[in-house]
């Protein structure tokens, strides 16, 4: 659905108005991630729900939920270890084929 144009062209201050808020909207989503990457590592640490369980109640793939436990350091609980090393040694696989 496209927005109806003003009847009058915008002036510099209307862009200029817009920037700042898409700039403050920018700062705000940054935070609102930060503090969810916070939340979803002390999850992780913590233990008691499954990755899987995480990365659905954060809304983001668990794929981009092992890559940043990865970088924090936290490695697969041992009742996902076997099935991590599988999922590693079929993409060196397909690295070579």
């Amino acid at each position: 659905m496209n927005p109806t144009p003003p009847a009058d062209p915008p002036t510099l201050e209307d862009i200029a108005t817009a920037g700042d808020r898409r700039l403050r909207a920018a700062d705000r989503l940054k935070k609102s991630s930060d503090d969810l990457k916070e939340l979803v590592l002390a999850a992780l640490r913590e233990g008691r729900y499954r990755p899987t369980e995480i990365a659905k109640a954060s809304g983001w793939t668990s794929a981009h939920v092992r890559k940043m436990a990865r970088e924090a350091g936290i490695e697969p609980d041992e009742r996902y270890q076997d099935r991590a090393e599988r999922l590693k040694q079929a993409q060196s696989a397909e690295g070579i084929a």
